[in-house]
């Protein structure tokens, strides 16, 4: 018994994986390419006669699916003529081609349309304008999926802005095939616009001060589901929690006024994240361990740390923030770090304390930080003898970034300039002003992307050499001028052998461009051209860099490969340069 229900069973799935479905026919006389797809569609669903007394059934099915296929496009007097496949009724039909010649005849226009409304949304302009761009027209052609699209517009722009007792009194098509034409009445009542209520939490007391400075609505605010929208992405921007619900409770409404529930997930105690990569930037593999603490106490402060070790740098920093009006927009952020490197001619060892102001403006896309900073670094640069330099730097930094298309950036830009100054009369070995400017864009049209990026920036001081080796200008590798190793442009002296000792310049001038095409799924080629250099004099002596590359879109980022030739004062040099992460 046991091996025939198993033969019964094989017998089964050998039958459903070599069932023929779908006759293939030949459709002629249809010019519209939507009208003949839909058709396609219904007739791709019969299954194919094998036997003589299928024959009638399967054509009266056919005439049946084509006249529902054309009948949505307001062709109520489609006419099918079947031609059997070549042979006598008593064949099979199996692995032939039946023939259908479909005259569609006159099409069905709109004769009268009646759209009504009643209640508060007569007098609301998003639902106004929607209704006035309405694809349903008098004299146009009835379509059916035309009329329930606009169906469903209208009641999920109704919903969405808080009309909860929304509804149609009356929506119906009637059809008058004998005139070719149609009367579409779409009569509505949308009661009235609900408001927003009190925020609900349950038992998360924690939360609630954090999540109502973040709220962009007040209660007794109009209501819409946009501004939910906002107060979850919000929550989530935070990194304090794992989940985020946020949704009206419309059953619970009084007096038209809808609660709010927040559900928030929290993060753990400790959050841990480890990495070991590398980068055609660095020689050899690098490490980099994150520990955070999103809540220290009620008030939403937090604690994290970050440790970055490889061959030629090492860091380690620990932040804190604090909220102010709110803990993404506006905030404090304290950090104590400390930087070591050895690479390219450079020999530092850094120590820096600094206090970060962060703010945004309503409805700006710019973020603004002003800092406060103490450091002391002790440093070899090139041939010039071992000092330390103490600087109290305030600074201000003005950012921007904004990007559509996730990882798989296709529109987009970045722009970041910071100016910060030291002077002797406030705790510093020097006078210093530093300027720094960065934009990068990136534009699609069709499937041609293009990258453009420039950096700019200079060092007005009185003794230049008593300037940090991380202060100083180097440029050159992946995210620079590609066909260099990493920041080995630079002005630069030679020593006893004749060997080129880098010193660092006081102006830095790049810029780039690159194009990409799609060539396989998930993979675009690549050109570029590079310029720039960190010099004495800004824009004196560029390096030039040009390549061509290839980038991956992995299921973890975009991976770049690049092979690139450069060319400056130093001679030439190719290198293959490898990098990871969205463009911008």
């Amino acid at each position: 018994m046991p091996f025939l229900r198993t033969l019964f069973l094989l017998s089964l799935l050998f039958f459903a994986l070599f069932k023929v479905h779908g006759a293939e026919v030949d459709i002629k006389g249809i010019e519209n390419d939507r009208v003949l797809k839909n058709v396609r569609a219904h007739i791709e669903s019969l299954d194919i006669p094998t036997a003589s007394y299928q024959f009638g059934q399967y054509q009266e099915s056919l005439q049946s699916k084509v006249a529902a296929a054309t009948q949505v496009f307001g062709y109520y007097h489609a006419t099918t003529v079947i031609t059997l496949p070549s042979g006598t009724p008593n064949n099979s039909s199996k692995n032939k081609k039946w023939s259908l010649q479909i005259e569609l005849g006159p099409i069905t226009l709109v004769r009268q349309l009646s759209i009504k409304i009643e209640g508060q949304g007569v007098e609301d302009k998003e639902i106004q304008t929607l209704l006035s761009s309405f694809k349903l027209k008098q004299g146009k052609p009835l379509e059916h999926s035309v009329y329930e699209n606009a169906k469903n517009e209208l009641q999920s722009l109704a919903l969405s802005r808080g009309y909860f007792n929304f509804e149609f009194e009356q929506s119906n098509i009637k059809v008058f095939e004998s005139l070719n034409a149609a009367d579409i009445t779409i009569h509505i009542n949308s009661g009235v616009r609900y408001k927003f209520g009190d925020l609900r939490f349950g038992k998360d007391t924690r939360s609630q001060t954090l999540a109502k400075s973040l709220t962009p609505f007040k209660t007794g605010d109009l209501y819409q589901a946009s501004q939910l929208g906002l107060l979850n992405q919000r929550l989530k921007q935070t990194q304090y929690f794992r989940h985020v619900i946020v949704r009206p409770l419309v059953a619970e409404a009084i007096d038209d006024a809808v609660p709010i529930e927040v559900i928030l997930t929290h993060k753990a105690r400790d959050n841990f994240d480890v990495g070991v990569g590398g980068s055609s930037n660095i020689d050899g593999a690098r490490f980099i361990g994150k520990w955070k603490r999103p809540w220290v106490n009620d008030r939403g402060h937090s604690v994290g740390a970050e440790l970055y070790v490889s061959s030629p740098e090492q860091y380690v920093s620990v932040d804190y923030k604090v909220p102010l009006e709110d803990a993404i927009r506006n905030y404090l952020s304290y950090q104590v770090g400390y930087q070591a490197q050895d690479d390219n001619d450079t020999k530092s060892h850094k120590w820096s304390i600094s206090a970060t102001r962060h703010w945004t403006v309503v409805d700006s896309d710019w973020q603004r930080s002003a800092f406060l900073r103490i450091e002391q670094e002790t440093f070899t640069q090139g041939l010039e003898p071992e000092q330390t330099t103490q600087l109290l730097t305030p600074g201000f930094t003005l950012s921007r970034l904004r990007s559509k298309g996730g990882l798989d950036i296709s529109w987009g830009d970045k722009q970041t300039i910071t100016t910060e100054f030291a002077s002797e009369s406030l705790l510093s070995d020097i006078n210093m002003f530093r300027i720094t400017a960065a934009s990068k864009w990136v534009r699609s049209y069709s499937q041609h992307r293009f990258l453009w990026r420039a950096e700019f920036g200079g060092i007005v001081t009185n003794d230049f050499d008593q300037v940090p080796s991380s202060s100083r200008f180097f440029t050159g590798g992946d995210q620079s001028v590609r066909g260099f190793d990493y920041k080995t442009l630079s002005p630069f002296e030679l020593d006893s052998d004749g060997e080129r000792e880098l010193t660092g310049g006081q102006y830095l001038a790049v810029a780039s461009f690159e194009y990409s095409y799609p060539v396989a799924e998930n993979w675009r080629a690549a050109a570029f051209v590079d310029a720039g250099n960190a010099s004495e004099d800004l824009f004196k002596d560029p390096a030039i860099g040009i390549g061509f590359g290839a980038i991956w879109y992995s299921p973890i980022g975009p991976v770049r490969l690049y092979l690139a030739k450069g060319k400056s004062d130093f001679g030439e040099t190719r290198y293959f340069h490898i990098s990871m992460g969205p463009s911008l």
